[in-house]
């Protein structure tokens, strides 16, 4: 018997065997537990065979616990952020002069702005009348 598994181990490592050939050879080892690398190799492939594998579902709900408990981590955290920043307002003026003081700067600042604009709307008013009598008179 010896040479014979000897023979088809010599076919399956060459990946010549058919399926029947593979099952002797299975079947040898199992029922001739030897210390060899050959019994080794088929014991481990029975061992895998056997075990039970959860598949992608539990990789994909590991993944969705995962994803959550990041995602709420990272919320937690900009949240902290915001209201920490929100406490130390950079415009905040405590003396009330000065806040009257800034206050009238960006006003005249705002009031000079649109006098700019009021101007640049005459020159607009002028051109479309100018436009205007151009086309009354063709």
């Amino acid at each position: 018997m010896g040479s014979q598994i000897d023979k088809l181990l010599e076919k399956y490592w060459n990946g010549e065997t058919t399926l029947d050939e593979e099952k002797v050879i299975k079947s040898h080892f199992k029922s001739n537990p030897a210390l060899s690398n050959e019994s080794h190799y088929f014991r481990f492939l029975a061992k895998q065979k056997s075990e039970k594998f959860d598949g992608p579902k539990a990789i994909n709900r590991r993944k969705a616990w995962l994803s959550a408990a990041a995602t709420i981590t990272i919320g937690v955290i900009t949240a902290a952020l915001v209201f920490n920043d929100a406490k130390k307002d950079p415009f905040a003026i405590d003396d009330p002069e000065k806040a009257f003081q800034a206050t009238k700067e960006a006003l005249m600042m705002i009031g000079s702005e649109l006098n700019q604009g009021q101007n640049h709307t005459l020159e607009l008013t002028k051109i479309n009348k100018a436009k205007e009598e151009l086309q009354e008179e063709s």
